[in-house]
């Protein structure tokens, strides 16, 4: 996964910013209006996304750009990413209609109740999913797993190998799968709903890893939103 990028200059001043911007936005959204909870939170998520990009540049990661270079590319990277994540996304929705829901009717509701939600709504809780859970899984704890891998296993100076970024990569989707799994609690009171909803969000986290370790933390925003874009928006329309 190493391309040679030197770590240390691949983040700009100006992509800092915005990635921080973006998380300042994030937590305000992520709770109702409030005078105190909102500001709060909204400081919470940009000081967050500053401690993150600190444990990245310590784990030396290669290739993660924080903003794409000028002229279409700006435009035309995102919505690579977005299609890519739609496509993981309508993946992982047909297996929820398909294979689930005969064995739990009730993902069919719970599908549903999403659609129940105006379409602005559904846009928020997108935008705060893709940008807070890939600050903590992606930026924070998959970047922290590599780092120390890389110091027990090579030298302090080197850029973690090949096999330290994969491991930190099925850690990272293993927390970001059992993360998911409270709120499908109550659906079915066997193992193979929780199984299944681990299988379907690791397999996620495996792809946005993947998408983070060698193309940044922005396209795993993008491919996260455009995954969740399939289940918050596209999916209510499929009952």
């Amino acid at each position: 996964m190493n391309t040679g990028t030197d770590v240390t200059t691949a983040a700009t001043p100006y992509g800092r910013a915005a990635l921080v911007a973006a998380s300042v936005v994030a937590g305000a959204l992520a709770v109702p209006p409030h005078p105190v909870a909102t500001p709060l939170c909204a400081a919470g998520f940009g000081l967050f996304a500053l401690f993150g990009l600190f444990v990245w540049r310590w784990s030396r990661l290669p290739l993660v750009r924080l903003a794409a270079s000028g002229g279409m590319s700006r435009l035309v990277r995102p919505a690579i990413c977005i299609a890519a994540g739609l496509g993981v996304g309508l993946l992982i929705l047909a297996v929820m209609r398909i294979v689930i829901e005969p064995v739990v009717p009730a993902i069919a509701s719970r599908i549903a109740a999403a659609g129940a939600l105006p379409v602005w709504r559904r846009v928020a809780i997108i935008y705060v999913a893709a940008v807070g859970e890939e600050l903590i899984f992606r930026l924070f704890l998959l970047s922290a797993v590599a780092g120390v891998a890389a110091r027990l296993f090579a030298h302090s100076r080197d850029a973690p190998a090949p096999a330290a970024v994969w491991t930190a990569i099925s850690l990272s989707a293993l927390l970001f799968a059992a993360a998911h799994l409270p709120s499908w609690s109550g659906l079915s009171s066997g193992v193979v709903v929780p199984l299944l909803v681990m299988a379907l969000n690791a397999a996620g986290g495996i792809v946005l890893g993947y998408v983070f370790a060698t193309r940044g933390i922005v396209a795993a925003m993008w491919v996260h939103a455009g995954a969740d874009c399939a289940i918050q928006l596209i999916g209510p329309l499929t009952g």
